[in-house]
């Protein structure tokens, strides 16, 4: 029962990291991609 609670909790936290990650990366992805084609 504590482990599954645990892996429940540690679950949440990476999807909550992986959606920020995603969230904050998208923007920086286009502005990244833009200086990528301008260079090239």
């Amino acid at each position: 029962m504590a482990d599954n609670s645990d892996f429940k909790v540690v679950y949440n936290k990476w999807y909550f990291l992986a959606s920020l990650v995603t969230l904050i990366a998208f923007p920086l992805m286009h502005i990244i991609a833009g200086w990528f084609t301008f260079w090239l």
